[in-house]
């Protein structure tokens, strides 16, 4: 599987979305905060443009040929919404010309400790916040992960045929785990599981850890 590895514009004439809004209504959480990996993120398909987003969203929620900055230093010219907000997410376009088609959805740029402020959530029961042993019975059996301390730290690389990869061994879901970097009682545990090399969530240090879905990234058929 292929692992993938925030200044907003203002209209008066605009009305602009509010999250807090959207999160009374259970039709508004289902059409805007659902995602169906390969499907949709939201609002936001395979056939998507950052216009469509503008109109559906409004200026203020759309920041519009912004930077996104990937692992080893490396960005792209995308659009985020909702910029600045527990449901910040990232558009990376396939079309970077018109901006248009998307190649995948990052969510999870919330402050450490703020994991369940976000409403994003995957159908299978994936969200920020979901720890490394509810994933792997989401899964349906262990997986293996990338080793922490370096920029694809913390990456499964391998659902290992569980239930979060397709039948033709394909994935559109990706998943970048953390852990609370500043509980020094953790340090001694994860140096168990650090580096580039491949664990298995079954692994005893991993499991003690128990990192979480700090990232989940949705791609498109």
């Amino acid at each position: 599987m292929s692992i993938l590895l925030n200044a907003c514009t203002s209209d008066t004439n605009e009305q602009k979305v509010d999250s807090t809004a959207l999160a009374d209504s259970s039709e508004a959480i289902v059409s805007n905060w659902e995602c169906i990996p390969g499907e949709k993120a939201g609002l936001i398909t395979s056939g998507s443009s950052e216009q469509q987003l503008i109109n559906k969203l409004g200026k203020a929620n759309v920041s519009v040929h912004d930077t996104i900055y990937g692992a080893e230093g490396m960005f792209s010219i995308g659009t985020i919404i909702y910029k600045g907000t527990p449901n910040e997410a990232h558009i990376t376009w396939k079309d970077t010309l018109n901006f248009k088609d998307p190649a995948y959805v990052e969510i999870g740029f919330v402050e450490p400790g703020k994991e369940n402020e976000v409403q994003w959530y995957v159908t299978n029961g994936v969200k920020v916040g979901t720890k490394l042993t509810e994933l792997e019975q989401i899964n349906g059996k262990p997986f293996n992960f990338s080793g922490f301390g370096w920029d694809y730290g913390g990456s499964v690389v391998d659902w290992n045929g569980g239930k979060l990869m397709n039948a033709d061994s394909t994935s559109y879901l990706s998943i970048i785990l953390a852990y609370d970097y500043e509980n020094q009682a953790l340090s001694s545990v994860a140096e168990k599981v650090m580096g580039d090399q491949s664990f298995e969530s079954k692994n005893p240090h991993a499991q003690k850890l128990n990192p979480f879905v700090a990232h989940f990234i949705i791609s498109f058929k």
